[in-house]
């Protein structure tokens, strides 16, 4: 049972942690908006600063959002993979589809789910599989 899980662990794995980089670099250029830094910067592009500041804000408080139910769905179908793996490829593709914006998420994840999915069901068909008790 073990050996049909690796390889949509790893997917899943890869993803969490690319989406775990993403969002805390987003929590952190959120936090940092009102850094001297970002404030030159935007300074330079023309406008008002302030204006841009919460425009920024506003923009990368719901990315935020939109970011976390997905990975928490991610970290939660990776703890629960040995133990109900058609359940952890139901929050891998459901994640993967809350994720269609980007690009990397939706193909490692749907293709983890899917992984899933088919080699469970080839697992419980399978005759070498089957006990004498069924």
């Amino acid at each position: 049972m073990n050996d049909f899980i690796k390889i949509p662990k790893r997917l899943a794995v890869a993803a969490l942690v690319i989406m775990t980089v993403l969002v805390l670099s987003i929590i952190v250029l959120y936090f940092s908006a009102a850094s001297t830094v970002i404030q030159n910067f935007l300074a330079h592009q023309g406008g008002s600063v302030t204006a841009s500041t919460a425009s920024l804000k506003g923009v990368l408080l719901p990315l935020i959002v939109m970011m976390l139910f997905p990975w928490a769905l991610n970290l939660l179908g990776i703890l629960y993979l040995k133990r109900y793996p058609v359940v952890s490829a139901v929050m891998f593709i459901v994640a993967g589809l809350m994720l269609l914006f980007t690009l990397i998420f939706p193909v490692l994840l749907i293709t983890a789910g899917t992984m899933l999915v088919i080699r469970h069901r080839h697992y419980i068909q399978h005759e070498k599989y089957k006990t004498h008790y069924e």
